[in-house]
């Protein structure tokens, strides 16, 4: 008894003295390790309080903006507008720098920015909606989409790769489960078929999206086509403002472009915006 005593003392002793060493060591941090970290939280601190400066500032802005447009000053709108996109691009933003557009009698920048708003968020019925309107009131009118059209422009282009990515993803996923896991053939067939069924329909879609995705909108009223890329070429017709057009190449300060008739020519680059452009 005294012995197993001695030992578990003997053994208490050496575990206090192990920890008391080598906790003084480590566990302490050294003085250079703490002035580090005193750097960096101070750091962290300064970077909250200028972001949070700035979101104030961009929140002041905006309200601004809205007061502005409330207030029928549309074009000081859109100068507000137009400068917070310059600093982070949204949807809801180019939303309101079209109504704003719109307001002022600028069908063709409203119907552009419209465009791009719906390229961020396609699903958005504000937004179509107004776009619609727009289009309606200027005489735009389009041919009734086909239920494939309707359903590619259903989704952006980025969530179309992204849906074909995952499936595809699920789809390799199912095929390299091994046989352990349990899964029976019939239900591991079945969900490799559908992801797989998913992946092909988000490609051809994204595929469609892709097509159009340069697509731009005329920004002047009655802009000219040109049978070629100068100035002194003859025109074949004009284009009505808001207009979009399918863009092709580009030759100076020209652009090839055709409309949904089929009709193409040459129109100059301050009559044309591109949509992506942005």
């Amino acid at each position: 008894m005294n012995v197993c005593c001695k030992k578990l003392v003997h053994c208490s002793m050496f575990s206090w003295f192990f920890q008391r060493k080598y906790t003084d060591k480590v566990l302490i941090p050294p003085r250079s390790l703490t002035l580090t970290c005193w750097v960096c939280f101070f750091l962290l601190c300064i970077s909250q309080i200028v972001w949070a400066g700035e979101n104030r500032d961009k929140l002041d802005q905006f309200q601004h903006a809205g007061s502005a447009y409330s207030m029928g000053d549309y074009k000081t709108a859109i100068e507000e507008f137009e400068s917070l996109i310059r600093t982070g691009m949204s949807a809801p933003l180019l939303y309101n720098l079209a109504n704003s557009y719109a307001q002022d009698g600028q069908s063709g920048k409203a119907i552009l920015n419209y465009e791009r708003a719906l390229r961020l968020t396609p699903g958005d019925s504000d937004i179509r909606g107004n776009l619609e309107l727009l289009r309606k009131e200027q005489g735009l009118f389009q041919e009734e989409k086909s239920f494939a059209q309707s359903f590619v422009t259903f989704l952006g282009l980025n969530q179309w790769t992204g849906l074909a990515v995952t499936a595809f993803v699920l789809f390799a996923a199912v095929l390299l489960l091994p046989a352990s896991v349990g899964l029976k053939r019939i239900p591991r067939f079945v969900a490799a078929t559908t992801c797989l069924l998913v992946t092909t329909v988000s490609i051809f879609a994204a595929v469609g999206r892709y097509q159009h995705w340069h697509d731009g909108v005329v920004v002047v009223e009655d802009a000219r086509l040109r049978v070629s890329p100068f100035a002194s070429a003859a025109s074949i017709g004009t284009i009505q403002e808001g207009r979009v057009l399918h863009m092709g190449k580009e030759h100076g300060n020209f652009f090839l472009v055709e409309d949904e008739t089929g009709r193409s020519g040459w129109i100059t680059a301050d009559a044309f915006e591109s949509i992506p452009n942005f």
